[in-house]
């Protein structure tokens, strides 16, 4: 006897009301404990028979559907499944649950992470398409502590988990913020939140960190696009859902609490959060509230190159260069522009909260009303040592075989501190109606409307304020410099300084008598994004064997961008100079109180993985920005008041002793996207020789309009400067508006077949057609030229709003064999043919007639631009197994991804700038479980191998083009835990990272460090209560 048909003679005490059948079968199986799957349409309107007393699981369910037409089927993996089949059509042989594309799928199952992981199996294996799926255990209990890191568990998905809105250097908190799926980033990926588009501060891309994943009952990973939700994505479309009264009827209380602990940072920092809902009036009416409330805290150290750029060096600036060599520029060389040691202090407070109110005044007719919220605020300290380097001030110079530069000197260099405080505060709020009616047994009616803003810095909080301070010659006469350099020693060991201290002098590295104010750089970024959507659809299910849907969607985002600095009125350097001790001429700064520099952090064991601590200054200066901010502003008002140490002259408007940030006009940009989209989508079951095949085929017809506008500034005049005659001085004519105008049109159809030539093996064939929107901040109309250019060489550079779509043609050919309950073995091979790769082009033209004072003639200009242009095939496959050993509790998960290109990058070709595909890496995961008698432990393993993320650094001036940034490879392996107390109560204990992995990136070649990040481990202890 099956394990299905054994539990359905096991006998439960009932006690059902007369109630709707959805809400019957839910109470059955928390009952009986058995796994039920059904789509709400299917029992719409059907009204489940009382239940009450002593009866076996088979016949109390007969009796539920008893009436109805509805019967019975049990999947091969033990779940029980409601059907129902026209009498008037040949009967077909049960698949394992109800279609999914476009229809709400039930799943009720016991709780606990096995049930989950068949539930997830099930929606897999029903799908139309290829689909991942991570299902919550319970109400309010997701398997990880945020939606990236879950993900990263599912074959050909990857995370960053790099900092993607916070200012100042960039830097990681080992917080998963944004995916990858078969090498495409998360440009190439849209995230739904149950079916609808929305809003974000961060661009096309989404930042999973600002969602708690706390009280998130499904994500679902579709590789595979479904005509009927959007127009796809080439990486994938990530559907995230969440829990509504209906769900689960009756009342419901949820609620946990938590502390955290970074050992590295020392501090613990409480989780809250709670979920109370209740169906009433015999469940024509439920509300659902739910909200949380978390602090994390991480230290990270941090060694941070802020690029290597590409130059040609002469014979003359080699070590052991014989006297007289030559000073001709012929080498091609990799410098290090600017080199850092921080230590970083980042605060994450993330608040989220939900409200849903649904109403059925009758089995056919449901409205669903629902509002999101989401504020995740970080604040980071970030206290580091810093050196800036010119190629041309570079001696002493060793290379190795590939041009990097590995040993140099730079004479007579100043010093840098600096204490930054970085933050972001990314908001989102959505608000949405849902309308289901079925006026006729077969069709079912859906009517939707959302309403979704999203924020970065709402309240124009500042991304950035840099307090750089520090010692050293910034004009010709100044004092207190050194020789200083940087080894690069290559592998897993730190580049470090060398030379460093005033002449060299490293016993007063941290004189706090010598340090004096330089800069003072602000930066507030700031977005507004706003989606507007409505979709109507009717869906006809003539039978268990076609189901049709057809409908018509609008989605209008307008999404603008500000960005506010002193860089624009120049105040950033009002008390530049460093201060009188290194009696810099002309610009000088002011002498900062000694007693602002006592503090420090140590270097000692700095990164984890890397070694060569030892070689770095012992001791780094940290300090209060702010002291130093209050101190300058306090000063006074430089234009009523002789302040020894301001830079007059510095700045426009007159400085008056206030710093303030002012609009950066190349900066603003607005975009209105609205997308018009008919689709059609057949579902179809049948026979071929005599195995069932599921055909699903969808078209999807989309006309997009795009305005674009910006605020730009025109050259007029070229002005040769009277100190540089190598440079001309720009001069620009009044800010006006610039407006782009695009639109395109988009045919989309797919195609899925599902063959079982076995009951227990699926083979599919996917082809389909997707697109991904170019980047907003790509298309701006607007033309920039720099205030400084230099004679024979000018250039500008803009935006392009005619830039159409990536375009891909996707083909999956995948098998699946589901051996034994909870288990499986499948294999996918895909292949993506991706066109119109968005690239750099120049063109050469004159801009506004202006006149080239060196000749006479019209000025022209090397205009740089983004263009559509090659295109790439991108393939791959996956295998992935899972396996659980009987009813011992054991069992694992285990996937790899291998994935290529046709265009991968080559780093000895230094003609070509800013394009080979970006994300490809391979990966595998491997997580082992244990869940029985109430104790559960996991423990999770995740490795992905180097990869291309994108082009450019930080300091972007490489002769040969926009220099590449790769992140290398990592590992890192989680646990968690958790005991049930007592059936409604449990505890909970979670460790992130416990190998200590660290993050760490590189450039052209290997052994171009860029950033290095140990962000230590997080460690969670908490209490969970449902009742």
């Amino acid at each position: 006897m099956s394990g299905g048909a054994a539990a359905q003679q096991q006998t439960f005490d009932f006690d059902l009301p007369q109630q709707p059948l959805s809400a019957s079968l839910k109470e059955y199986a928390r009952v009986s404990g058995q796994q039920i799957i059904f789509t709400e349409d299917l029992v719409l309107g059907y009204v489940g028979k009382p239940l009450h007393g002593r009866l076996n699981a088979a016949d109390a369910l007969d009796k539920l559907l008893a009436g109805t037409g509805l019967f019975v089927e049990h999947t091969a993996t033990g779940a029980v499944m409601i059907r129902r089949v026209e009498r008037s059509e040949p009967a077909l042989p049960a698949p394992h649950a109800p279609e999914f594309a476009g229809v709400p799928v039930e799943e009720v199952t016991v709780t606990g992470l096995i049930h989950s992981l068949q539930t997830n199996l099930n929606i897999k294996r029903e799908a139309d398409g290829l689909i991942d799926v991570i299902s919550s255990e319970d109400i309010g209990k997701f398997p990880d502590v945020d939606l990236a890191a879950a993900m990263q568990r599912i074959p050909g998905v990857t995370i960053s988990r790099g900092v993607s809105a916070l200012g100042g250097v960039p830097t990681s908190i080992g917080t998963a913020t944004q995916i990858t799926v078969r090498g495409f980033g998360p440009a190439f990926n849209e995230t739904l939140f149950g079916n609808r588009q929305v809003a974000s501060g961060v661009g096309r891309t989404f930042d999973f960190s600002a969602i708690g994943a706390d009280f998130v009952s499904r994500v679902d990973v579709m590789k595979t696009p479904d005509a009927t939700l959007s127009s796809g994505a080439i990486g994938a479309t990530v559907n995230i859902r969440f829990p509504v009264p209906f769900d689960h009827p009756g009342f419901n209380l949820v609620g946990s609490a938590s502390t955290t602990i970074s050992p590295e940072q020392g501090n613990l920092t409480p989780t809250v959060k709670a979920l109370v809902s209740d169906t009433f009036a015999s469940d024509h009416f439920g509300i659902l509230i739910d909200g949380a409330y978390s602090v994390s805290r991480t230290r990270g150290n941090h060694v941070n190159i802020q690029g290597w750029q590409g130059t040609r060096i002469a014979d003359a600036q080699m070590a052991g260069a014989a006297p007289g060599a030559s000073t001709a520029l012929t080498t091609n060389a990799w410098f290090i522009q600017d080199y850092g040691i921080y230590q970083e202090v980042t605060t994450d407070t993330r608040v989220n909260g939900r409200a849903v109110l649904q109403w059925r005044p009758h089995d056919e007719f449901q409205v669903t009303l629902d509002e999101n919220f989401s504020r995740d605020t970080l604040h980071a300290r970030q206290y580091g040592f810093s050196v800036w380097f010119n190629a041309g001030s570079l001696s002493n110079i060793v290379q190795d075989s590939s041009g990097t530069i590995t040993s140099f000197v730079q004479p007579n260099s100043p010093t840098d501190f600096q204490s930054q405080i970085n933050g972001s505060v990314l908001q989102n709020n959505d608000t949405g109606i849902n309308v289901r009616w079925n006026p006729l047994q077969k069709m079912t009616v859906n009517l939707d409307y959302d309403h979704s803003e999203g924020w970065l810095n709402p309240g124009g909080q500042l991304s950035s304020l840099d307090a750089d301070v520090g010692y050293g010659p910034s004009t010709p006469g100044g004092i207190h410099g050194t020789a200083v350099g940087i080894t690069v020693p290559g592998g897993h060991t730190l580049p470090y300084p060398t030379g460093y201290g005033p002449a060299g002098n490293a016993a007063d590295f941290l004189d706090p008598d010598l340090i004096g104010s330089h800069v003072l750089p602000i930066v507030s970024q700031r977005r507004f994004d706003r989606v507007q959507q409505a979709r109507a659809e009717t869906v006809w299910r003539e039978n268990e064997n076609l189901k049709i849907t057809l409908g018509y969607q609008y989605i209008g985002d307008h999404d603008n961008v500000r960005v506010f600095n002193d860089f624009a009125n120049n105040q950033w350097q009002a008390y530049a100079g460093y201060g009188p001790s290194s009696n810099n001429i002309g610009t000088h700064g002011v002498a900062l109180p000694p007693e602002f520099f006592r503090g420090g952090f140590s270097t000692a064991g700095f990164i984890t993985g890397f070694g060569g601590s030892a070689s770095l200054p012992p001791r780094i200066l940290a300090f209060d920005a702010l002291s130093v901010l209050h101190y300058l502003q306090n000063l006074g008002n430089p234009q009523t008041t002789t302040i020894p140490g301001f830079n007059v002259g510095c700045c426009s408007p007159a400085f008056d002793g206030t710093y303030r940030v002012v609009n950066v006009p190349e900066n603003y940009s607005q975009v209105i996207e609205n997308t018009n989209a008919a689709y059609l989508s057949i579902s179809a079951r049948t026979r071929i020789a005599g195995m069932p095949l599921r055909i699903n085929g969808g078209l999807r017809g989309e006309y997009t309009a795009v305005t674009t506008i910006g605020l730009g500034q025109e050259p007029t005049t070229l002005t040769v400067q009277p100190s540089d005659h190598t440079a001309f001085l720009v001069n620009y004519g009044p800010t006006t508006t610039v407006n782009g105008h695009n639109s395109y049109q988009s045919l989309l159809p797919n195609l899925d077949l599902t063959l079982e030539p076995r009951e227990d093996v699926q083979v599919r064939f996917d082809v389909s057609r997707t697109l991904t929107r170019p980047p907003l901040s790509q298309i701006t109309p607007v033309l920039t030229v720099p205030t400084i250019l230099r004679v024979g060489a000018l250039t500008a550079s803009g935006g392009n709003p005619d830039l159409m779509p990536y375009v891909s043609i996707n083909i999956d050919l995948s098998a699946a064999w589901y051996y034994q309950h909870n288990s499986y073995l499948s294999v996918d091979v895909f292949n993506k043919n991706v066109s119109d790769f968005i690239v750099q082009g120049s063109t050469q033209q004159n801009i506004n007639g202006v006149i080239d004072p060196t000749t006479g003639l019209p000025a022209i200009f090397t205009t740089t631009t983004n263009v559509n242009g090659p295109q790439a095939n991108v393939y791959g496959a996956e295998v992935a197994i899972q396996h659980v050993f009987g009813d011992s509790g054991f069992g694992f998960q285990a996937n790899a991804t291998l994935v290529d290109t046709d265009k991968p990058y080559n780093p000895q070709d230094l003609t070509v700038s800013g394009f080979a595909v970006t994300g490809l890496a391979n990966s595998a995961n491997l997580v082992a479980f244990y869940d029985k008698d109430g104790f559960q432990a996991r423990i999770a393993a995740n490795w992905r191998d180097k990869y291309l993320d994108h082009f450019g650094q930080q300091q972007n001036n490489s002769r040969f083009g926009t220099e590449p940034t790769f992140v290398n490879a990592s590992t890192q392996i989680d646990l968690s835990t958790s005991y049930d107390i007592t059936p409604a109560l449990y505890v909970y204990f979670s460790a992130q990272n416990l190998n200590d992995a660290t993050f760490s990136t590189h450039g052209r070649f290997a052994e171009q460090l860029l950033d290095m990040v140990d962000y230590g481990r997080r460690f969670t202890l908490g209490v969970h209560f449902k009742y």
